[in-house]
């Protein structure tokens, strides 16, 4: 009799134990467009059935994203790993000097360690710049690298102590800004430039969202590039703050569900710019791009110029549409990862000016999926 409830008590683990393992992959969420709150992006897309190495990768990402149940055990164990311990699980946050939060994967900290500097992956990403910048010179169009920069890289100081710098080895950004330098592409890595802003303003929030800027740190990186712009198209207009209201809003710092709260500044395009953008759907419909990135055409008749810009973009410009759309006539927002059909926007759009903006911890995750930076060439 016992043996026989011994051997009924491991058949029902073995199936509970099988159910925990397969259950949420049975209950994958295939929606198309999935905006989580939670982690403050949007979760992985589709990519279509391919059969390559960077596929391969996307969809690696996309049975993690889209996971049943995954929210809610994400959730469940970093409020209960918080609320037993005070603490933030790995890969999450971590709390710097003075109350800061940084994130703290292990790649984000061994970048800021200066020990994730890839040399390899720096020269094909330099590689598809430089020869993207021969292309667009030779159809007279600017064009303009820029980095979102990590919070570390501007707030490094309140970077715990025991998190030691090899300081006789390069960051990433500066091995990337001597390549780029060395290759002549114009680019805007704006430590220097947040080193002195940071004096004066927050550039990135103390608490929530510490992966971006803030509404502070995008305009004035935006404004430094704006500024590089205009010096070779003079046509393009000014940013400034008199176009937005500036108001604050208390967040609730993401991932989480305890009560640590952030105030955090929030710019809002004026109703006499904003009103006159809207959103070419006839021709998102028709331009080809990767299956689970984005293609939005955005169009202004009453922007500050006819001029017009292509911007291939991750996180950093997500939502920052409105600090462009009420300058250009027409705004191309199109996902990185499209990066091998530049050469088919450009023919196709003929923009005045051409932006690739990257984060800076792309480096040291999803940028090692490009596999064919270094192989991508113009006709």
């Amino acid at each position: 009799m016992k043996k026989t409830r011994m051997t009924i008590l491991n058949i029902i683990f073995s199936v509970l134990f099988l159910a925990v393992i397969f259950v949420p992959f049975c209950m994958l969420d295939t929606t198309e467009v999935i905006d989580s709150t939670l982690e403050n992006r949007r979760m992985t897309m589709w990519p279509g059935w391919h059969f390559d190495r960077e596929t391969n990768e996307i969809y690696g990402y996309y049975a993690e994203d889209r996971v049943g149940f995954r929210e809610e055990a994400v959730r469940l164990y970093i409020e209960t790993t918080y609320k037993l311990f005070g603490e933030f699980p790995e890969k999450v946050h971590m709390y710097g000097k003075e109350g800061e939060i940084f994130p703290s994967d292990t790649g984000y900290i061994r970048a800021y360690q200066h020990l994730a500097t890839d040399e390899e992956l720096i020269n094909n990403f330099v590689t598809y710049m430089d020869r993207t910048d021969e292309y667009l010179e030779q159809k007279g169009i600017p064009f303009f690298f820029l980095a979102g920069l990590d919070k570390k890289s501007v707030y490094g100081e309140y970077i715990p102590d025991y998190i030691r710098v090899a300081e006789d080895r390069e960051s990433i950004m500066e091995m990337l800004a001597r390549r780029l330098d060395e290759s002549g592409v114009e680019y805007v890595i704006p430590i220097s430039e947040y080193s002195l802003l940071k004096k004066d303003k927050r550039l990135y929030n103390k608490i929530a969202d510490s992966a971006h800027w803030n509404a502070f740190g995008a305009m004035e990186g935006l404004k430094i590039l704006n500024a590089r712009i205009r010096e070779k198209n003079p046509d393009v207009p000014v940013l400034s703050e008199e176009a937005f209201d500036l108001s604050y809003q208390d967040v609730q710092l993401e991932f989480i569900s305890v009560p640590i709260i952030d105030n955090v500044p929030v710019y809002t395009l004026k109703k006499e710019y904003s009103d006159s953008i809207v959103i070419d759907y006839d021709l998102i419909g028709k331009i080809k791009h990767n299956p689970g990135t984005n293609f939005i055409h955005y169009v202004n008749e009453k922007a500050l110029s006819e001029e017009s810009i292509l911007i291939m973009h991750d996180s950093f410009l997500e939502d920052k549409v409105n600090y462009f759309a009420y300058r250009y006539k027409d705004v191309y927002m199109i996902s990185r990862q499209n990066y091998e059909l530049m050469q088919y926007y450009v023919e196709t759009l003929q923009p005045d000016v051409v932006v690739f903006e990257n984060a800076e911890r792309a480096f040291v995750d999803d940028l090692y999926a490009y596999v064919n930076l270094a192989n991508v060439t113009y006709e």
